[in-house]
């Protein structure tokens, strides 16, 4: 019953984070005004997260886990293991654009983030890993891919697309990008197909 009141609690409080943080921004968004708006008493609040940043990079890990699994999903089953792949990230590149010209019409103000840091990366990289994981595992098996250790091949698809990124889409032209992603998806799956790893 305690465990369902917690998961309770924590969601009236990351609504109301949210709410907030879209209206006003991260920096003009304080703790009291969270604990105003969740209708909690704020020992409660810091009872549930320690701080603003803690609240914030969990509502931020909670949607980047809906948009990786919406990518996921968005994947047809019949696909070959390697177009999997490829649609996997092109899709994220597609989702990545879509979020990025949203928020252009969005003021500066609500568009700043908190300082993300090293723990919040970790779990970004560890979260697309785990999404990867499989499509890898069932090219291994139809022999589609050639790989010597899928845990490791895994993490090197990660870091190889770090890149693509909210700030580089931001930054890069558009045809340019597009390019850059369909280019470094072919290099990748030229390489677990052909070479191995």
């Amino acid at each position: 019953m305690a465990a369902k009141s917690d998961s309770g609690k924590r969601q009236i409080i990351k609504k109301a984070a949210r709410e907030l943080f879209f209206h006003f921004g991260f920096t003009k968004t304080s703790m009291d005004d969270i604990a105003k708006q969740s209708d909690l008493a704020k020992p409660t609040l810091y009872y549930y997260y320690s701080n603003k940043e803690a609240l914030f990079q969990e509502i931020v890990l909670e949607e980047a886990e809906h948009f990786v699994d919406q990518v996921v999903e968005s994947i047809p089953e019949d696909l070959t293991a390697d177009k999997q792949l490829a649609m996997f990230f092109q899709t994220m590149h597609a989702g990545l654009k879509q979020h990025v010209k949203e928020m252009e019409t969005l003021p500066d103000y609500l568009c700043e983030h908190s300082p993300h840091g090293e723990p919040i990366e970790e779990h970004l990289n560890e979260l697309m890993k785990q999404k990867i994981l499989p499509i890898l595992q069932r090219g291994q098996e139809s022999s589609v891919f050639h790989i010597k250790d899928l845990d490791v091949c895994a993490e090197a698809l990660v870091y190889m697309t770090e890149f693509l990124s909210l700030d580089w889409i931001k930054n890069i032209p558009r045809k340019k990008q597009d390019k850059i992603v369909s280019e470094s998806i072919e290099i990748m799956i030229t390489g677990i197909t052909r070479r191995g790893l």
